[in-house]
């Protein structure tokens, strides 16, 4: 358990899991949300914290803090979680920016792609400090909100990834994340992590070739048991194996998507000699039920802060994702969204002109 407080930035899925997890271990948590967002906490102080339930525990976790006050949720803390959709990276970090010191250690959990990248740029063109920025390949559980005021936790990731930016910060950073989540594993760095989310490789290919369903029959039904079919895992097994080439043209060791799933979630279950078999019969996503319509985050997140930067990266090493490219553009025209002009490109990200050498000092210091 840590004695110093823990700030939690977002109150949303994931704020809601972490904070409660962490409160309910008798962690200090100060749990901030944008004012902006402020009716999401308001069912806490009405509750007096989080009715938690799942695989971590059971029972009410209160939160000592419950604030829009970045000054105040970030007073005497070390270790600042944010966990908010990509698309609110830059603007968290503008509002979050005059309240963090040299000291204060950012974690991203999720970074997507290139998270810690532009979150560190956005505090310091802010005036802010230069701050360590790590950034998670994922979330640490599989949770829902539940009312307005609790949350189901159905699964925990184990051996998660964290990249740190500037790395040689790495030894510091997991010291103190793992007095929290022991089997959180640290990364080469935080371009690692960022080719390394496996929900960009899951959603967007399962939730296109399932848009037909939903839109003339419902979400209700089991999103990865029934609409994972064979032809479904093997797009997504195409597009797997696109992003370990990108993974292996920069000199990391590349992992699929179905080996990181089983290591996250092996002891609980998850498992099988395909990806096909494993997701068509996962008891920890078994519960989750389709998406309501193609306006969801396995699209608005998952293409332009996950694939977007993806095919972006390989086409600045003169690689073409051809399949990746494909569900961007195909994703797009049924939104009627340009990915490639809202997404995390190259330039963005300050890659652009870069080669492997040149990208891997880049994510390790955060200096061309």
């Amino acid at each position: 358990m840590s004695r110093a407080a823990v700030a939690v930035v977002g109150a949303g899925h994931s704020g809601f899991g972490l904070a409660g997890d962490l409160a309910l271990r008798g962690v200090r948590v100060h749990l901030y949300e944008h004012p902006t967002y402020e009716a999401a906490i308001v069912p806490i102080r009405e509750a007096g914290g989080i009715t938690v339930r799942g695989v971590v525990g059971e029972g009410l976790a209160r939160p000592a803090l419950v604030t829009t006050d970045g000054g105040e949720a970030l007073s005497g803390t070390t270790l600042v979680f944010v966990v908010v959709p990509a698309y609110a990276h830059e603007a968290m970090a503008e509002a979050l920016a005059p309240h963090l010191h040299e000291g204060h250690v950012v974690v991203l959990m999720p970074g997507n792609a290139g998270g810690a990248l532009a979150f560190r740029r956005a505090v310091m063109e802010k005036g802010g400090p230069a701050v360590t920025v790590a950034e998670a390949a994922s979330f640490v559980f599989a949770c829902k909100k539940e009312g307005g005021a609790g949350v189901w936790i159905r699964g925990v990731k184990n051996g998660l990834p964290v990249g740190v930016l500037p790395s040689e910060a790495t030894e510091h950073v997991m010291t103190l994340v793992q007095a929290l989540y022991p089997t959180f594993a640290a990364a080469t760095d935080v371009l690692e992590t960022s080719l390394s989310n496996a929900n960009h490789v899951a959603h967007p290919p399962a939730l296109l070739l399932n848009v037909a369903r939903i839109e003339s029959t419902g979400s209700d039904y089991s999103f990865f048991h029934e609409g994972m079919t064979p032809s479904v895992a093997r797009l997504t097994d195409t597009i797997d194996a696109e992003r370990m080439a990108l993974v292996a043209r920069l000199g990391y060791t590349p992992e699929s998507t179905l080996a990181q799933l089983v290591r996250f979630y092996g002891d609980q279950g998850f498992g099988g000699p395909t990806y096909y078999d494993a997701v068509h019969t996962t008891p920890v996503h078994g519960a989750a039920r389709a998406p309501a319509s193609v306006d969801h985050r396995y699209f608005t997140e998952d293409l332009p802060y996950g694939l977007v930067p993806i095919v972006e990266i390989g086409r600045v090493l003169g690689m073409s994702l051809t399949a990746t490219r494909g569900v961007v553009d195909v994703v797009g025209a049924l939104m009627g969204v340009d990915f490639w002009s809202t997404g995390r490109t190259a330039a963005r990200l300050g890659l652009e002109g870069m080669g492997v050498a040149e990208m891997r000092h880049y994510a390790r210091t955060g200096t061309a």
